[in-house]
């Protein structure tokens, strides 16, 4: 690493050393080359007002935030008319705090601009440093450099909690209810705790589905088997060949994936319990499609017991009959065919499939 401070090869650095220059014009040379590296390292431009004639001379840096015209110089009114009209009013309080020589005369600002020649809008962050004679300013002198790119991310962090947010209190509204309806249903502590348990690890799958696609949503192959080996691997041999799963790759929303896995665990567990997979021969169609402007699931069961009436209504039955439609904009019908039970769930593509 060649040492900038070291006079025995100062050309290293762009600055050159002859027997014409003496120690003091080398010194500030040198500390010239330096700033000038430093500008360039942290991509900053330097700018500079002078308020008594009114000119601006700006760097070549600074020219092209502002996208100014080759030859057209600089000037306050270039400045201005360059704001974003929402940004113009703390951009003009922070100006006249600069020149308030009650103050330090510092001035530093953020705002956007449009570019003359391009018209992109650009963030920019502003330092600089106001000089005074008599209690005037009479000149202020910085630098300016794009942060576009870390507003962008910060603007990206902002959507992001809000959207935390939102989606902390749908969840905690989901796991109240689930909590509330299981408790209903259940004759014994054991028997909530077992069923409570299974219900949130259901719903837990389905969120660590999107997490790993970073909240955009999640495929519906991947929430099938998710739901499928939770609920029906565990202890029943041969379950896959008794499972037919088919249909499309599709993106699920946050949404949809959330609550068409919970109706998937529902439906699941009582093949389990009550249904198909009650015995040896049952077996189960879980099937997927895009029908014209409509994303349809059906899942049906063959081989199970005779149903001789439709059974109470608990938590799982009005997750699967009306929880999931409602929170869809859907339909969900219920049928027990002879061979066995159906259910199907329509729901608008517009409020399922992530584009």
């Amino acid at each position: 690493m060649t040492d900038i401070h070291a006079r025995s090869n100062p050309s290293d650095i762009g600055v050159g050393r002859n027997s014409a220059v003496d120690d003091a014009d080398y010194d500030q040379a040198l500390a010239l080359e330096r700033m000038r590296m430093a500008l360039d390292a942290s991509l900053t431009g330097i700018w500079d007002w002078d308020l008594v004639t009114g000119e601006v001379h700006l760097d070549a840096r600074v020219r092209a935030l502002w996208a100014l015209p080759e030859g057209v110089p600089g000037s306050f009114e270039i400045f201005r008319d360059a704001l974003h009209p929402d940004d113009k009013r703390r951009t003009k309080e922070a100006v006249e705090a600069a020149f308030d020589p009650q103050r330090r005369g510092d001035y530093e600002a953020e705002y956007r601009v449009v570019g003359q020649t391009d018209g992109v809008e650009r963030w920019i962050a502003v330092r600089g440093r106001t000089f005074f004679e008599g209690g005037r300013a009479v000149r202020i002198i910085g630098t300016a450099r794009d942060i576009t790119e870390r507003k962008r991310r910060e603007e990206h962090v902002h959507v992001l909690l809000r959207e935390l947010v939102h989606r902390s209190k749908n969840l905690l509204a989901v796991v109240q209810a689930m909590a509330r309806q299981t408790a209903m249903g259940s004759p014994s502590l054991e028997e909530f705790q077992h069923k409570f348990a299974a219900r949130v690890q259901a719903l837990s799958m389905a969120h660590d589905l999107l997490v790993s696609q970073d909240w955009r949503g999640a495929s519906m192959p991947d929430l099938v088997r998710a739901q499928m080996a939770y609920c029906l691997d565990v202890g029943h041999g041969h379950v896959d060949e008794r499972t037919h799963i088919a249909g499309p790759h599709v993106m699920l929303k946050p949404e949809a994936a959330q609550n068409i896995g919970l109706a998937l665990h529902e439906l699941a567990v009582n093949a389990l319990t009550h249904g198909a997979l009650t015995r040896t021969d049952g077996r189960i169609e879980l099937c997927w499609r895009l029908s014209d402007d409509t994303f349809v699931v059906e899942w049906r069961e063959f081989g199970g017991p005779p149903v001789t009436c439709a059974p109470g209504e608990g938590f799982g039955h009005k997750v699967i009959k009306r929880l999931v439609s409602q929170a869809l904009d859907g339909v969900a019908t219920i049928g027990f065919p002879p061979d066995g039970f159906a259910w199907t769930l329509a729901v608008p593509i517009g409020c399922a499939i992530a584009h």
